[in-house]
């Protein structure tokens, strides 16, 4: 619920979500949803980029199949965090895109850092 009561003075403080000064992201609901949606798919697509360089850097099968099943169970945790956090849809009114896509974009900033930090290390003592 945290993200329902934080979100629109983020939006219109910081202009979150906003790839041009020239996009009204705090305008209507619908305009900072669309910026959070848009915000989220840019962090998305990043994800896979790390996801797929990880992946093609592991020498093993088992190494490989290591790293799926990993994000497919963090793809889930993260899901039924924010969930969790935002509430179900029907219960949240027309914040609940833009909250739940916040979310999503929190958590999903720190796996892309995490597997940045796996595909930056390359040396010994990193996942193969």
């Amino acid at each position: 619920m945290r993200y329902m009561m934080i979100a629109v003075g983020m939006f219109m403080a910081l202009g979150i979500g906003c790839s041009a000064q020239a996009e009204d992201c705090d305008s209507t609901q619908a305009s900072m949803n669309q910026c959070a949606s848009k915000q989220y798919k840019a962090l998305d697509d990043e994800l896979n980029a790390q996801y797929k360089a990880q992946m093609a850097y592991l020498k093993t099968p088992a190494s490989k199949k290591a790293l799926q099943e990993a994000q497919k169970k963090w793809l889930a945790f993260r899901d039924a965090d924010c969930l969790y956090q935002v509430g179900k849809r029907e219960d949240g009114g027309s914040m609940w895109p833009m909250s739940q896509l916040m979310c999503l974009s929190d958590q999903t900033k720190v796996r892309v850092e995490q597997l940045k930090a796996f595909n930056a290390c390359r040396q010994e003592g990193c996942p193969r």
